[in-house]
């Protein structure tokens, strides 16, 4: 009974949408893990970080096929690129925090590759 319970909240928790936290939180959690260096590894923070900006990432991805597919892409993005911590969390601090506080963290992505990308 108590394994059910268990798989139960665990399936709630994951039925959360993954555009539940704004960018802000997201920035000022990546900042504090980019501190921790090595060490963020272990952290707790980082697989959920991982998952909710991978989700994010694969949205706006999306989002630009089908917006290239109707003649109009929102971004031209090489096949492969990286962005290293240091440009990524750049690039999220050009984004005015009072605008950070509201956009989710895929409103935010989606904003950092239509600027770093133009076609």
């Amino acid at each position: 009974m108590k394994f059910a319970v268990l798989v139960a909240s665990g399936a709630l928790l994951c039925a959360v949408p993954s555009q539940a936290m704004d960018a802000e939180t997201f920035y000022v959690k990546a900042l504090a893990l980019k501190k921790k260096g090595m060490a963020a590894v272990f952290s707790k923070e980082l697989k959920p970080m991982a998952r909710l900006f991978e989700a994010a990432a694969d949205s706006v991805k999306a989002e630009n096929e089908q917006a290239r597919i109707a003649g109009k892409a929102l971004f031209c993005a090489p096949k492969k690129y990286r962005l290293t911590a240091e440009q990524f969390l750049g690039e999220f601090a050009r984004i005015p925090k009072d605008r950070r506080r509201i956009q989710t963290v895929r409103d935010a992505w989606r904003e950092i590759v239509i600027r770093r990308f133009p076609c």
